[in-house]
């Protein structure tokens, strides 16, 4: 540490103040050049990885912006560390400063490998296209949402109570991508053992058909019933499937849940549910009076 501190000391006693004003209009050229440079950088970057293309599925679209991001992150850091040696070469020995930094990075090396392991995974879960900005995943079973992210060192997820969990790149393990093609909107309906099954599946044909000809931005093909999948004690079971992307599966869901429960209200088709009918003493007595009232012709 006294090395460190006695080499700092030396390299800033090296400081030549001579000719401020030509080194400051340098430096201020620099930083000029460092604007110029940066919009010119992301101008080109917006350019190739533009994400508003004309025809492109909605999962390239985010793949794309997540290069976007990340290219435009990695460039911005290369330009201001181009930036800030060119700028303090102006007043002190940049070369013998980089000697003295190389000895206090092996002194923190062991504390960055967290960092080095995080950016390095950054990179590879990018151009491997492991998931991208807007896919719905699950990381180690536990956490669940939507990308809303991916940095260098950090990738975020919002979560659907809200919350946003944010994670560092070398710690993603274990995770789940629905993201990959398409997910699938199920929805399962109960109806009572009574009702006609065929019809029952011709009223949800009809639903399938009218959501898909009139709600176009959620149901990309119709919907299809797969038929009765469980007889369980109190209700048949009938499922219904339909490709869709992670942003509209839960619409979709909701969407079909709800006129499911309209058309059958309608239709007069039974959806079984658990009741619970109580009976209290004075009910017990009026109906044993109703009883002896009909036994002896009352």
């Amino acid at each position: 540490m006294e090395y460190l501190t006695t080499s700092f000391s030396s390299y800033l006693s090296q400081i030549d103040f001579s000719s401020v004003l030509h080194k400051c209009l340098i430096c201020g050229i620099v930083l000029i050049a460092v604007v110029i440079g940066l919009k010119i950088t992301f101008g080109v970057v917006d350019r190739i990885f533009d994400g508003e293309k004309a025809g492109l599925e909605a999962r390239d679209a985010r793949r794309i912006i997540t290069l976007n991001h990340v290219t435009k992150t990695a460039a911005r850091a290369s330009i201001w560390t181009l930036a800030s040696l060119i700028i303090l070469g102006q007043f002190i020995n940049v070369g013998s400063l980089l000697a003295v930094a190389g000895v206090g990075t092996l002194a923190i090396g062991f504390g960055a490998q967290g960092i080095v392991e995080d950016v390095m995974s950054g990179f590879v879960i990018v151009f491997e296209n492991q998931f991208s900005v807007g896919d719905y995943v699950i990381i180690d079973e536990t956490h669940y949402g939507i990308v809303e992210s991916i940095g260098i060192r950090t990738t975020s997820v919002r979560e659907f109570n809200g919350g946003l969990f944010i994670i560092h790149n070398g710690k993603i393990d274990r995770l789940v991508n629905y993201s990959k093609g398409h997910m699938k909107a199920i929805v399962e309906v109960g109806i009572a053992y009574e009702e006609d099954v065929n019809k029952v599946l011709k009223i949800l044909e009809e639903i399938s058909e009218d959501l898909y000809e009139n709600h176009e931005e959620l149901f990309k093909i119709r919907p299809e019933i797969q038929g009765i999948t469980r007889l369980d004690p109190s209700a048949v079971i009938i499922r219904v499937v339909c490709d869709e992307d992670a942003s509209s599966k839960f619409a979709a869901e909701n969407l079909l849940r709800q006129r499911i429960k309209e058309v059958f209200d309608e239709k007069g088709i039974e959806i079984p549910y658990h009741k619970t009918v109580v009976y209290n003493r004075e009910s017990y007595r009026n109906t044993d009076q109703e009883k002896a009232e009909v036994k002896h012709g009352y």
